[in-house]
């Protein structure tokens, strides 16, 4: 006895009862002929979303809760993004620090012997102001970036220490 299409339909419906379902299940599993039915009917049926499914959707989509998701995971990719440039910014200051922590060293007494060339080749007026300018310049940042590593050194030592 094989599957006629009001099973077939009740079947693709839901219709059916769990022991109805078994039965269904098992004769199609020995009977190759109701199985090839079976797929035959569906590959013909056109089956579409119900009608009530769009607006529920939009519903859905509309209501708060929805939106709320939404407006969270746009704070949390804002929230990201200072994150990563709150590090990028540390990360500039401190190698700022450390080149400017550096102590003002003067190159020209490790090479003494090209000093006398330097000179040579400089000319007048470079050789006098603008070196000593920026032998001056050099020094204060040295000088203000070693008072600004104390301030913070006693600053970090205070806060350790209960500020003592």
């Amino acid at each position: 006895m094989h599957i006629n299409k009001k099973d077939l339909i009740e079947f693709d419906n839901g219709n059916m009862n769990t022991q109805e379902v078994i039965e269904f299940l098992s004769h199609l599993d020995h009977c190759d002929f109701c199985l090839n039915q079976m797929i035959e009917q569906e590959n013909n049926s056109t089956d579409t979303a119900p009608s009530y499914l769009m607006e529920q959707i939009l519903d859905k989509a509309g209501s708060g809760e929805v939106q709320l998701a939404r407006a969270a995971n746009q704070a949390s990719r804002k929230i990201q993004l200072l994150h990563y440039s709150l590090q990028t910014a540390a990360g500039v200051m401190v190698a700022l620090l450390l080149l400017f922590s550096i102590p003002n060293l003067d190159f020209t007494s490790l090479h003494q012997d090209t000093s006398s060339q330097t000179d040579r080749i400089l000319p007048e007026h470079e050789n006098g102001r603008l070196y000593q300018f920026t032998r001056e310049l050099g020094q204060n940042i040295g000088d203000g970036t070693g008072s600004f590593i104390k301030y913070i050194s006693d600053f970090s030592s205070k806060l350790m220490n209960g500020g003592k």
